[in-house]
């Protein structure tokens, strides 16, 4: 029994160390980067945690469909909503910004499990807006949100809808949503564990972030991505915001990593942005500390 306590007192230490050791450098760049950083990263394996400015509030910016789409299956959950329902697109519906259906002719009728997968995969703007509609309001996925327990986690308005709806002050300086690094990840993580609706629904939720269309921030980096990783991510970018929250996969290890940047020096529409850039950089830094 010594021994054993022994061998357990060793593996703790070095857990420890080695989380520590990835604070130390996480900090380095997260100082030295030209914009507002908030990282928040979960071993699922040992419960280590790394965070730098993890409690601060930042723009979600599409990192809140997620959310949406947790609203969306609870609805289906409750007997409300059926995923084979159909929503009619007029042309009122249509926002700029990504997506495809704004390009689609008025009348299509998708259904809402369509939507759902055109909102995460795609960050289809519209199918966020008819989504968030259908699930009762911007106001409503809020208050199911706050149900979870997230209290600086908000919905705060529609997608290119000027119109205001819980705080107009916040909207003011969020846009559409609000969310702090470490709500993010622990949300992703109850996912991870079958906790947000019931598992057979976290499990249909993870399954389509894994076939997320934007790949250049956490994926970008990581060796054998779609070989042997597996990675349910969202991003969110506005001009001067760039987000990737993900649940990674890999064969030795599972992990959290939510990374928020915003008030970004550079605010191209790039590849090599370097938002994308450093969010890429502290996601191979993460990887190589949790699974190496």
């Amino acid at each position: 029994m010594k021994i054993l306590s022994c061998f357990l007192a060793a593996i703790l230490f070095v857990s420890t160390a080695s989380a520590q050791s990835l604070q130390n450098s996480v900090d380095a760049m997260a100082r030295a980067y030209k914009g507002d950083v908030g990282i928040y990263a979960i071993n699922l394996e040992n419960g280590d945690t790394i965070s730098y400015h993890g409690e601060k509030m930042f723009p979600t910016a599409s990192v809140i469909k997620i959310y949406v789409l947790a609203k969306l299956y609870q609805e289906v959950k409750d007997g409300k909503l059926s995923m084979d329902d159909r929503v009619t697109l007029q042309d009122s519906d249509k926002v700029p910004g990504s997506g495809i259906l704004l390009f689609m002719h008025a009348g299509l009728r998708p259904t809402l499990g369509d939507l759902a997968w055109l909102m995460i995969d795609m960050s289809d703007n519209v199918a966020a807006n008819l989504l968030t509609d259908e699930v009762g309001g911007v106001m409503k996925v809020t208050q199911y949100i706050r149900s979870l327990g997230l209290d600086h986690t908000m919905e705060l308005a529609r997608i290119f809808d000027r119109r205001v709806y819980p705080d107009s002050s916040l909207e003011k300086i969020y846009g559409i949503g609000v969310t702090t690094p470490r709500e993010t990840a622990k949300f992703l993580k109850w996912l991870y564990e079958g906790k947000i609706v019931d598992k057979a629904s976290s499990r249909k939720m993870v399954d389509i972030m894994k076939y997320q269309f934007y790949n250049t921030s956490i994926p970008r980096f990581l060796p054998t991505w779609r070989d042997t990783i597996e990675i349910a991510h969202k991003t969110g970018a506005l001009n001067a915001t760039r987000n990737d929250c993900a649940i990674i996969y890999t064969p030795r290890a599972n992990y959290i990593l939510c990374v928020f940047t915003t008030h970004n020096a550079d605010q191209r529409w790039i590849t090599d942005n370097k938002a994308e850039m450093f969010i890429a950089k502290v996601s191979l830094l993460v990887y190589n500390n949790f699974v190496k």
